[in-house]
């Protein structure tokens, strides 16, 4: 199986998963976990940052990704998934909060589905998502907004 998410993910401390970097840096602190090596094909090379939208980046990331192909991504796909576990293709962002949080491994999970028909999910991640209010129910007649 393979899947995406963020580099702060607790999940991966599990030693569940083969951690593969497809962020343009690596993180500057201890993970906690292995990361396996990187795919750089899936790096945001030269974009990253270059565009305001996330319509213009998409643009030029799905060129990217066309004329790197599904069957070469498969091929360095399968050589992670060799080592035995679920692969997590990993960068920064926290896409958890809602339809306006996204990066480039959320675009890559959709082009895959549209080309291959194949889903790569959002690893769960445990951690409470921040900046996100929570509904506290105090008793039936009252509940109060907070940050969690």
């Amino acid at each position: 199986m393979i899947y995406t998410s963020r580099f702060s993910n607790p999940e991966l401390k599990t030693g569940k998963y083969t951690a593969v970097r497809i962020s343009v840096g690596s993180p500057r602190w201890k993970v906690g976990y292995d990361i396996s090596g990187a795919i750089s094909e899936l790096m945001p090379k030269g974009i990253f940052g270059k565009y305001e939208t996330k319509a213009a980046f998409e643009v030029e990331y799905r060129k990217r990704l066309e004329c790197i192909g599904t069957a070469y991504i498969r091929k360095l796909l399968a050589g992670y998934e060799t080592l035995g576990k679920d692969v997590v293709l990993l960068c920064y962002e926290d896409v958890r909060k809602g339809e306006s949080d996204w990066c480039h491994r959320t675009i890559f999970a959709d082009w895959w589905r549209e080309k291959t028909g194949e889903v790569i999910p959002e690893l769960f991640d445990p951690s409470p998502v921040k900046g996100v209010k929570k509904v506290q129910k105090i008793d039936d007649a009252q509940a109060t907004l907070f940050d969690s």
